[in-house]
């Protein structure tokens, strides 16, 4: 199965101040410090839900990404990734 490569506007995206992982993300949203959400196509679909709800509730954009491990990759970690969030300026 082909998958397709990330967008260059999340690679961009990615060069920006984030919180890696759930936890953090969670917690950045809360504290209103978080301006995008990047989440991966194959997170558990409980977590893309709740997630999604959450950045819905909050106003805060959410893209996606192909997959955990390629998230993981962009970020510089040696293990998979489900979700980043880019901070505010």
């Amino acid at each position: 199965m082909l998958k397709e490569p990330m967008e260059q506007s999340i690679i961009d995206l990615l060069s920006a101040d984030k919180v890696i992982g759930l936890r953090q993300v969670n917690r950045g949203i809360g504290d209103d410090a978080i301006r995008c959400v990047l989440i991966a196509a194959d997170t558990e679909e409980r977590i893309r839900r709740e997630l999604t709800a959450l950045c819905r509730k909050r106003n805060v954009p959410v893209r996606f990404v192909p997959s955990k491990e390629e998230l993981g990759r962009a970020v510089g970690i040696d293990v998979d990734c489900a979700t980043v969030g880019i901070l505010k300026v």
